[in-house]
């Protein structure tokens, strides 16, 4: 029995010297751990497990593994740790492709825009870069990535209730900007309905004129700020309470 013993160990010495010298030059990895001899190590799946004893040979990429390089998903919701934006989603809930569910959502756990940091902190959302043709209620179309972050924005919170405000610069007669302001908040309103996923009862618009100006109007800069769009939150008990979001770098 010693004997066998013996010869295995001199056969397994052999053939590692034996392929270590046939070892092409430049592997990029070695696995010193195969049994008897050392060989070039494949992980096809690139998770830094080698193939010889990973137990999940497709997994993604940028996923976190274990020992035998199957994918871990601590919060059990289908996407794994290291690809997951939200690792802490509820048992059960479901989730898209970030891993986030509504109640990440609610709680803002994903990666803050511009205007979901603005509603959270001021109670609403001014969309500042909002352009109107001269005198129309047409949206120019420079503005639809403003209008994107907002619903983004408010699609979060489904629970809040929006107040669209529509404000004119003091050009023009009351009439003319009571209405035009009117159509615009309503033109608004009626985008964010069509792409988000809104509930529009809780979505109003109505339009204030000039009547709320936050300038002397003294050059076209400022007249631009009084000609503007504000999304007010009605019910800011519905937002997470006292939070200041920190931009993403």
């Amino acid at each position: 029995m010693k004997a066998a013993t013996a010869f295995v160990i001199l056969a397994c010495g052999a053939l590692a010297a034996s392929a270590a010298n046939a070892l092409p030059r430049g592997l990029a990895h070695v696995d010193p751990k195969a049994p008897c001899y050392r060989w070039p190590a494949v992980d096809m799946d690139h998770d830094g497990v080698f193939d010889r004893v990973d137990h999940c040979v497709n997994t993604p990429e940028g996923c976190k593994v274990d020992q035998y390089g199957c994918s871990i998903d601590s919060d059990h919701d289908g996407v794994c740790d290291g690809l997951d934006k939200c690792p802490n989603t509820p048992a059960g809930e479901k989730v898209d492709k970030d891993g986030c569910g509504p109640s990440d959502r609610r709680m803002g756990s994903a990666t803050p825009n511009r205007h979901e940091q603005q509603l959270r902190e001021q109670k609403q959302i001014t969309l500042d870069n909002l352009h109107f043709e001269t005198g129309s209620s047409r949206i120019s179309s420079d503005s639809e990535a403003d209008l994107r972050e907002a619903g983004d924005a408010l699609e979060k919170y489904p629970d809040l209730r929006i107040e669209v405000q529509g404000h004119t610069d003091k050009t023009g007669s009351e009439d003319t900007n009571k209405r035009l302001s009117q159509q615009r908040a309503e033109t608004v309103r009626t985008y964010l309905l069509e792409h988000y996923r809104l509930k529009p009862q809780n979505v109003t618009a109505k339009g204030y004129s000039s009547k709320r100006t936050l300038t002397g109007e003294r050059t076209e800069e400022e007249k631009q700020q009084d000609r503007r769009v504000v999304l007010k939150v009605l019910n800011p008990g519905a937002l997470p309470g006292n939070v200041k979001v920190e931009q993403g770098h």
